[in-house]
């Protein structure tokens, strides 16, 4: 549960509330925030109370029952809705502030991690260069005896003649530019902004979905039984997260556990979804971020896709069971990579002592794909595949390994990677591909 710092909010004047309210509305309308109606609710939300001071609204129980419509009585530490969707509007502000870095900003919207009030930091920009604030005598032309006349422009024509030249170089100099520019972005293309262009090319943002883990947890009768056996000295860490050990277990039934959903990532999964939500950063291309089963079809059609894992992302299994290179269970109890054109060739993970010490990914580009649009899926059969994965797919290095034996119009076409990566501690080592598909 994030803490909540009382940081005091500082008077603004009412005629900068009103520009403050100006940028708010042009956030909300800015790629970042336009896809999710949440995000834009909960923004707001906290923009007008932060500008009222309304400290004591600012809470997490308060925001969680006004925006997000929860029961007065409903438990934060197992809905943790509201620190979610505020995590996503900061990552959301952050990529506004990113596409706006070269514009100039009056007032910058801040919401500081640990806290949902928001922060103004007036941000004038440079004046504007006025005309000469010395008026400009008329200027005297001497010509010699040799001349036949004299010719005077007054100063206004002066200034026309020179504002019409600026803007006839200032066009040429934007076509040459732009010329260069395009010639370099042809020339630089290399097998990575290959890879990428059918996802950073579109003009909508990317979803990322990573998959979220299903878990129990003790209920809070199971809780209070278990604490008058034993004192939070016992334990030793009586400010941690209650882990029962595997003799207690005896002593709780069904009834003791309740699942939850949408909650809770792997190291693999969010090391991977880190990586890439980076690399769609680092090029200046929006993205939207979703977990678990916050997805639906209709968020698939018509924009770039990123899928995250595969045994905890149904979206994966479901998106890409037409291709070459599977996930499948088939006769056996263990899940393991098959290729589907040859019954013959199959990967199957090294288990020890219940722990991977090597583990099989998939890595698949599909252009046209089920949805309509490109899809991008990177997933293993255990979380640290997928963040061997990961590395793969965000690493120039890889991609162009991948592609050096790959047909001349590669980037065209579909593409799929099987890779093997060693674990040791359940930190993957560098991925290995041992299969690929074009067509």
């Amino acid at each position: 549960m994030a803490t909540q710092h009382n940081i005091p909010l500082e008077p603004i004047s009412p005629p900068a509330q009103v520009c403050v309210r100006e940028s708010m509305e042009d956030i909300l309308r800015s790629v970042p925030f336009r896809t999710s109606r949440q995000c834009q609710d909960l923004f707001r939300f906290i923009i007008e109370h932060s500008l009222a001071g309304s400290d004591d609204v600012l809470r997490e129980r308060i925001i969680g029952i006004e925006v997000f419509g929860r029961a007065p009585d409903y438990d934060t530490a197992e809905d943790p809705v509201v620190r979610v969707r505020a995590a996503d509007v900061r990552k959301r502000l952050a990529q506004y502030y990113q596409a706006q870095k070269t514009e100039t900003i009056q007032w910058k919207i801040e919401i500081p991690t640990g806290t949902y009030k928001a922060q103004f930091h007036h941000e004038p920009g440079q004046p504007q260069d006025s005309e000469s604030a010395v008026a400009t005598a008329p200027s005297t032309v001497v010509l010699s005896p040799s001349q036949p006349s004299i010719v005077s422009v007054s100063p206004p024509a002066k200034r026309t003649l020179l504002w019409v030249s600026g803007l006839v170089l200032g066009c040429v100099a934007v076509i040459l530019v732009g010329l260069w520019l395009i010639r370099t972005s042809y020339a630089a293309a290399t097998p990575f902004d290959l890879f990428w262009a059918p996802v950073l090319d579109n003009p909508r943002p990317a979803l990322v979905c990573a998959g979220s883990n299903r878990v129990y947890r003790l209920s809070e009768e199971a809780r209070a039984r278990y604490r008058k056996r034993h004192t939070p000295s016992d334990e030793g860490t009586p400010n941690l997260e209650l882990l029962v050990p595997k003799e207690e277990l005896k002593n709780l039934t069904g009834e003791d556990f309740f699942p939850v959903q949408d909650t809770y990532l792997t190291v693999g999964d969010a090391s991977a979804t880190a990586q890439i939500v980076s690399l769609f950063t680092s090029r200046h291309h929006a993205y939207d971020l979703r977990f678990g089963n916050d997805l639906s079809f209709g968020d698939l059609r018509g924009a770039p896709a990123v899928l995250i894992g595969a045994f905890n992302n149904s979206w994966t299994l479901n998106m890409t069971d037409n291709l070459g290179f599977v996930f499948d269970q088939g006769d056996s109890a263990q899940m393991h990579v098959q290729d589907k054109s040859d019954p013959s060739h199959s990967w199957w993970p090294k288990i020890v002592n219940g722990r991977f010490v090597e583990d099989y990914a998939i890595v698949s580009r599909i252009i046209d794909s089920k949805t309509g649009s490109v899809l991008v899926t990177v997933a293993g059969l255990d979380h640290t595949g997928t963040r061997a994965a990961g590395n793969f797919v965000t690493s120039p290095q890889m991609i162009a390994e991948l592609v050096r034996q790959a047909p001349k119009d590669w980037s065209r076409k579909n593409v799929q990677v099987v890779l093997h990566t060693n674990v040791t501690h359940d930190i993957p080592g560098p991925p290995t591909i041992v299969a690929v598909r074009f067509w």
